[in-house]
């Protein structure tokens, strides 16, 4: 079973064409499904969307009634399917705003099962991935925060792309994470919580690996909801608590 976990603040313009690539995308492969989507305070109607789509689809639609940030809709998203997903599913989450290609899902799963990896990354830095449309600060966030993290946490050289939110989780994955941190999986609220999850798993031992990603930021339906100084904090913020994550260095992919 994959379960897609799409966190979706104010979406409603990207979100009936993503969620119909969801579906073909996997129908197509053969794989069981279901979305989980969690509308965090949107002021449109992306939960109306989602939930007109539910009626004839596998999906799971959570609300905050007021903007908490990614990393809250990331818990709540996580919360829901930890209890249910089985140690051989897949957790995929991704941005629901069209810029990460639903067609990559099905080789996430692929990846992840043919080399026994317990986290699979959708990565913008691989051989054969790149950005298309990205404003040149976020070029240089992006990449910064990788470097840095990836340093400062031992990463392993294959593990290029920290902070994208396209990612998917082993379920077993999921389990030993939340019995290692409980309420504190995901404390980050904002964009960094993305990083924040990848070093948490490699402080347990998770065998991580990648898959090249296309990020086509030029189909962004509406504009960007990150905060560059308040994400660059939060960067800075983790860095500062890498004692907290001292662990052994998961296996290179």
């Amino acid at each position: 079973m994959i379960h897609v976990l799409l966190p979706a603040y104010d979406e409603e313009q990207a979100l009936p064409a993503l969620l119909e690539a969801v579906a073909a995308t996997l129908a197509g492969a053969g794989l069981a499904y279901r979305v989980v989507v969690v509308d965090d305070g949107s002021r449109d109607r992306t939960a109306a969307v989602a939930a007109a789509w539910g009626e004839s689809h596998p999906l799971d639609l959570l609300r905050h009634p007021v903007n908490r940030g990614l990393g809250a809709a990331m818990a709540s998203g996580l919360a829901r399917v930890a209890p249910r997903a089985a140690d051989d599913d897949w957790i995929i989450a991704l941005d629901a705003d069209g810029t990460h290609g639903a067609q990559l899902l099905p080789d996430l799963v692929a990846a992840g099962t043919r080399n026994g990896w317990d986290l699979v990354i959708a990565s913008r830095f691989a051989p054969g991935g790149q950005e298309v449309g990205v404003a040149p600060h976020r070029w240089l966030l992006s990449r910064g925060a990788s470097l840095a993290l990836r340093l400062a946490f031992r990463l392993p050289p294959g593990v290029r792309d920290v902070s994208t939110g396209f990612k998917a989780y082993r379920g077993a994955l999921l389990r030993r994470l939340a019995s290692r941190w409980g309420e504190r999986l995901v404390e980050e609220q904002g964009f960094a919580c993305m990083a924040e999850l990848l070093v948490k798993a490699a402080a347990i031992g998770a065998a991580i690996g990648e898959v090249p990603m296309v990020l086509r930021y030029d189909l962004k339906a509406g504009p960007s909801k990150m905060r560059t100084a308040r994400t660059v904090r939060a960067y800075l913020r983790l860095l500062l608590r890498r004692r907290e994550f001292a662990g052994p260095r998961p296996p290179s992919a």
